[in-house]
């Protein structure tokens, strides 16, 4: 069968389909990767093939925009919990940010947002039979129903969108007089009427989900899931030379992921010349993959810290003996991977969070404060990372996180189950 992968333009929405689409190529399916120009060297290099459509996008300037797009505010503004404000400001300014990039206003200052129309296009003229599609890639589902595919979501984080469309679904139907409208569907209704067609809920969580997420991490949601363990792809160079013997010391690797290189970059709050001066005196080799805007305040490398710009977490992790990272769900499956126990600088809400929860209720690491705010205190931070680094009851916890995961179905066991899901879906032969 021919598969079409739909994703957002950033590497870490790409790295958690790789070993799916390697596993579905093996399988001996045809398989390409859409997502927008600036994507197509990254899928390229992952060995798979690209398809850049539309024009070039900046996920920052996007974010910005979605967080001023005023047609959210009355979707979200009655599920707001005042428990959790964090949270509900990720959901509105980045998890409906797809409404904003892929469905724009109606009237001539709106502008047309070409990646859906190019999709579509594409779709109809190469006819695939599965489209699996990026939570935040919208127009992956909207193509395979212009071309009758079977489609499904491929998460690479607990699924808030699905929990957010049912609590705004159960918001909508507590209305006593039935005016409440769909305003989710309302924005897509434009796009898809120029498209000939209509509106219903596959479009927004899809016909199932590939859930990469252990299980006791799934929301409280009713849909289709289908389990697959996450097998970590963190890109590929020469392994260097420092990394041909074993440390002499304990290692340690810290990590504030891709992500926060693109958001957070030049953040003068990162305290990084504090965080390498508390950790100067420990018998331990700090090996901090961080770029030039993230190493902007630090004056002075101590003796026992490492600076490198990048180096694939799958060549690094097996010689180390913590990690100190953001809670992104890649690096914590590269780290559930290489049984490495994890010290997590957590946001408040959000995937970040309930990572580190996980983590830290199987005993396999700790939470620390976001180093980005003001309540990290880099002594704090050292002394968890000596409790971690000298209680072998993490390691244990580390080790026991890794074969929980390890029981979740591969990538090549999951291709005969979305064989068999595309057959029964698709609306066409």
């Amino acid at each position: 069968m021919r598969v079409l992968f739909a994703i957002m333009p950033s590497p870490t929405h790409l790295h958690p389909f790789v070993p799916l689409a390697w596993a579905l190529q093996g399988a001996g399916h045809d398989v390409c990767v859409a997502s927008y120009p600036d994507m197509v060297d990254t899928i390229t290099e992952a060995g798979l093939t690209a398809v850049g459509l539309g024009d070039p996008v900046d996920l920052a300037a996007a974010v910005d925009d979605c967080a001023a797009d005023r047609r959210l505010d009355p979707i979200i503004d009655p599920l707001v919990d005042p428990a959790q404000p964090g949270l509900w400001k990720v959901i509105r300014n980045i998890l409906m940010s797809p409404f904003w990039m892929h469905f724009p206003a109606e009237g001539p200052a709106s502008g047309e947002r070409p990646f859906t129309d190019a999709l579509v296009s594409f779709a109809r003229n190469w006819q695939p039979d599965l489209v699996l599609w990026d939570p935040m890639c919208f127009p992956g589902a909207v193509a395979a129903r212009a071309c009758g595919a079977a489609h499904a979501r491929l998460l690479w984080a607990p699924d808030y969108f699905a929990w957010t469309r049912s609590k705004y679904r159960t918001w909508l139907s507590g209305s006593t007089d039935g005016t409440r409208e769909d305003l989710m569907a309302a924005m897509t209704a434009p796009t898809l009427e120029r498209l000939g067609l209509s509106f219903d809920e596959e479009l927004l969580v899809g016909q199932w989900s590939v859930d990469p997420m252990p299980a006791d991490m799934r929301l409280p949601v009713d849909l289709e899931y289908v389990p697959v363990r996450r097998v970590p792809y963190t890109g590929a160079q020469a392994v260097p030379e420092w990394l041909h013997e074993r440390p002499r010391k304990p290692r340690v690797c810290l990590t504030l992921g891709v992500s926060n290189r693109k958001f957070f970059g030049q953040d003068s709050r990162l305290p990084m010349a504090e965080l390498f001066d508390a950790v100067a005196d420990m018998d331990i080799e700090l090996v901090a993959t961080l770029n030039a805007d993230q190493l902007a305040s630090v004056r002075r490398i101590p003796d026992n810290v490492r600076t490198v710009d990048y180096v694939p977490l799958n060549q690094l992790l097996p010689t180390c003996a913590a990690i100190m990272h953001h809670g992104s769900g890649g690096t914590f499956a590269a780290a559930v991977a290489h049984r490495t126990p994890q010290l997590i600088a957590s946001r408040p809400s959000g995937q970040s969070m309930d990572i580190a929860r996980y983590v830290e209720q199987r005993g396999a690491g700790l939470i620390a404060a976001d180093i980005e705010s003001e309540d990290f205190s880099a002594t704090e931070a050292r002394a968890q990372l000596e409790r971690i680094l000298g209680d072998r009851s993490f390691q244990a916890g580390a080790d026991a996180l890794h074969e929980e995961v390890a029981r979740m179905p591969s990538p090549n066991d999951v291709v005969p189950v979305l064989e068999k899901l595309t057959a029964q879906h698709r609306s066409r032969p």
